[in-house]
């Protein structure tokens, strides 16, 4: 039976903590202000939890990732592995496995209830570790700081997509027309597939003239109700990258670089 030490009893690590016991694995966790109902064990202190267990989870936060680190390494037992789920950089990432044994740290991160991404050394028996109680992992590669890379582009995706709605919400709100905006959002993105994102990417990359004439229709516009758009900027920025030669990963539209 695998034996797991869950430090940092979050949300997310009670749920993982759970599943795993519900499996068949031990589990004991650990926190400094655990909450007050927990479904597994809660061991008193750091060196408790971590004392004899194969696998150690922690979801501290980004400021306690060395401390928490440091203080598990000197309970660890020969073969443990270390997964650090704390929202870090790639180079913190690299880092904190410098202190502990060689071949023991995992870059982790939850990207949804029930599915982990790991990288580092020994990731691929970290992912079998969990796949065999039910928990959907996959191991990246052998380096870490490649899942904390994955996570900050994906917090570059939403908070893009979440900047490019409020932008457009208040830019509609300028002219009076918020409500129909706010349906009008709500039915793109629920409608968007795959083949939408690819049809972008590549109507963006043939098309970028006439997305620049585009953008400065918007200016006008915006221009009658005083609203300072924070995204026109940034996109116009883009045109201009791709106008001088930029390609767009994964376009299937053929490039042409404008010739004046």
């Amino acid at each position: 039976m695998t034996t797991f030490a869950v430090i940092g009893l979050t949300e997310p690590s009670l749920h993982l903590a759970d599943a795993l016991r519900a499996a068949g694995a031990q589990v004991v966790g650990f926190d400094a202000a655990p909450p007050q109902y927990a479904p597994v064990a809660v061991a008193e202190s750091i060196d408790d939890a971590v004392q004899g267990a194969d696998v150690i989870l922690s979801f501290t936060a980004p400021n306690l990732a060395f401390s928490t680190a440091e203080k598990a390494a000197s309970a660890l037992k020969n073969g443990a592995l270390y997964a650090d789920f704390s929202a870090t950089s790639p180079e913190t990432k690299r880092r904190l496995s410098e202190a502990l044994p060689a071949g023991a740290y995992i870059d982790a991160a939850l990207v949804s209830d029930s599915t982990v991404e790991a990288s580092g050394a020994n990731a691929q028996g970290f992912a079998d570790a969990l796949s065999a109680l039910s928990v959907e992992t996959v191991a990246v590669s052998s380096v870490p700081g490649d899942v904390a890379a994955r996570m900050l582009l994906r917090s570059l995706l939403a908070k893009s997509l979440a900047t490019a709605v409020t932008d457009t919400l208040w830019a509609a709100e300028s002219l009076g027309l918020e409500d129909w905006a706010w349906e009008e959002v709500q039915r793109q993105l629920s409608e968007m597939t795959g083949q939408d994102a690819q049809d972008l990417i590549d109507d963006t990359a043939t098309n970028f003239k006439r997305h620049q004439i585009e953008m400065q229709d918007v200016v006008e516009l915006l221009a009658g109700s005083e609203y300072e758009s924070t995204m026109v900027a940034p996109i116009q920025f883009n045109h201009g990258r791709i106008m001088h030669g930029k390609k767009i990963p994964h376009s299937k539209a053929p490039h042409k670089k404008w010739i004046r």
